[in-house]
């Protein structure tokens, strides 16, 4: 039965655009927190639409299972297999092309396996600018972030990815092509059904180009790192930056001194950044379409307005010391990554209850498991924090999986009761979709899975994904 799949699919693909070999398809298993590593069937490669067309006609016509993988950079289990040997992978790997660059109407038409990194370089060449900035922005894909409305570090100004997207080519799970690529910005003929997409996870459409929002490219950027005794005053301190310089401030990104330690542990630091250590910290950045030293010594001028809230202080004193505090950040989850077994929570806040929100968390956790260690950081402009923990060496019957999820189940229902967000960026995926059904009413369970009807009517496209059909 195998090998009849694979010799149709090379007909459709191309022999170097499939991959067969058990140890080939490891990696595209696996997904990148270790969480989920059923087998795929094959993995394989198109390389235009109407190849990936041909690709979902013949998987529709023999119901054959896919799942749609950019950089395969979910946290939620979303670009793997549910199943084990039930599902092929449709890697979007070499649809990676830019297709047109519009600079009256500041737009770009991409292929979805363009990396995000790719398209933010080639933007700065044409001295424009896309502000999504994360983490994997090495190595996830427009797709994917489209999928996931993945946020980051600049969502604060520039909103998430849906907030960005004009209009989509997708390939639905009956193999018809929906084309909606307008390049305006005001387009109200009937359904927005591009921002259905975004955030479906793969479970609605197979996304192959994308026509997204471009920036005029700052003229430079100030940053600077801030240190507090406390979260409340740290809290009050971002709210009176905020107020005064709103309309530049692009990032603002909330460390605890523990992501100090195990970044020194890990040798992703040399040294602290501060002579003497705080609890908190927020790295800020602006965006700057002025003189940037003209900027800093306004800035200077109006520190006192915010000084009495700010424990320390440090302005970059050169291009190199900024781009290490901006590496830290980044560096700061793969140095999490490599302490043990973790538990990972992509929740929002309201910033008025953010403190009261984790001093409760804490308590309680710590009832579970004393020895836990706790490393929240993220994007406070928008109350998107990853509340992440380590858990120590279990000496209790009850294993990982069933502490993690134990964890997980109390933080979703404590952040409902904070009115907040159980999945802030990371999307459901296989891992949050008992949340959800939880949370979500019957009545827009339902709506949601008419709707996956009416775009895969034989639930093909990442079954098991969001809620299971």
């Amino acid at each position: 039965m195998n090998n009849k799949l694979f010799k149709e699919l090379k007909l459709i693909v191309g022999e170097r655009n499939i991959l067969t070999d058990l140890k080939d398809l490891e990696k595209f298993n696996k997904d990148w927190r270790g969480f989920y590593n059923n087998k795929c069937l094959c993995v394989v490669f198109p390389k235009n639409t109407e190849i990936l067309k041909k690709i979902v006609r013949y998987c529709y016509e023999r119901d054959i299972k896919i799942v749609p993988q950019s950089g395969n950079t979910s946290l939620t289990g979303a670009s793997v297999p549910t199943y084990n040997k039930k599902e092929i992978i449709i890697n979007f790997s070499k649809m990676n092309k830019v297709l047109e660059i519009d600079k009256s109407n500041l737009t770009i038409l991409v292929e979805s396996g363009l990396v995000l990194d790719k398209l933010k370089e080639y933007l700065d060449k044409e001295n424009l600018y896309f502000p999504i900035d994360l983490s994997s922005s090495g190595s996830c894909m427009i797709g994917g972030n489209i999928a996931t409305n993945a946020g980051g570090i600049n969502a604060l100004k520039y909103g998430s990815m849906k907030d960005n997207v004009i209009g989509l080519e997708i390939v639905t799970g009956d193999s018809s092509i929906l084309t909606s690529l307008s390049k305006m910005k005001k387009n109200n003929t009937g359904y927005d059904l591009k921002s259905i997409i975004c955030n479906s996870e793969g479970t609605l459409g197979l996304i192959s180009k994308a026509l997204i929002k471009v920036y005029p490219k700052p003229v430079d950027s100030f940053t600077f790192f801030t240190a507090y005794k406390n979260l409340k005053v740290c809290i009050e301190s971002f709210k009176q930056i905020r107020n005064i310089y709103y309309d530049k401030l692009e990032s603002a990104e909330l460390i605890t001194n523990f992501s100090f330690d195990i970044c020194l542990k890990n040798n992703f630091l040399n040294k602290h950044f501060f002579d003497k250590q705080f609890p908190w910290y927020i790295i800020f950045r602006f965006n700057l379409y002025e003189d940037k030293e003209e900027f800093q010594n306004y800035f200077e001028k109006k520190y006192e307005l915010i000084s009495y809230n700010i424990s320390d202080m440090l302005i970059p004193k050169s291009i190199e010391q900024e781009k290490k505090f901006w590496k830290f950040r980044d560096d700061l989850v793969e140095a999490y990554k490599m302490e043990g077994d973790i538990v990972t929570n992509d929740i929002s806040i309201p910033l008025n209850r953010m403190e009261e929100f984790f001093i409760v968390a804490q308590n309680n956790i710590k009832k579970m498991l004393p020895n836990i260690k706790f490393h929240p950081f993220g994007h406070i402009g928008d109350g998107n924090i990853h509340f992440n923990m380590i858990i120590p060496e279990l000496n209790s019957n009850d294993s990982y999986i069933q502490i993690r999820d134990k964890i997980y189940s109390y933080i979703n229902n404590l952040v409902e009761d904070f009115g907040g967000s159980f999945s802030a960026e990371h999307g459901i995926g296989q891992i949050k979709k008992s949340s959800l059904l939880k949370f979500k009413s019957e009545y827009e369970i339902n709506l949601m899975k008419n709707l996956k009807k009416a775009f895969d009517p034989k639930n093909i496209l990442n079954p098991g994904k969001i809620f299971d059909y």
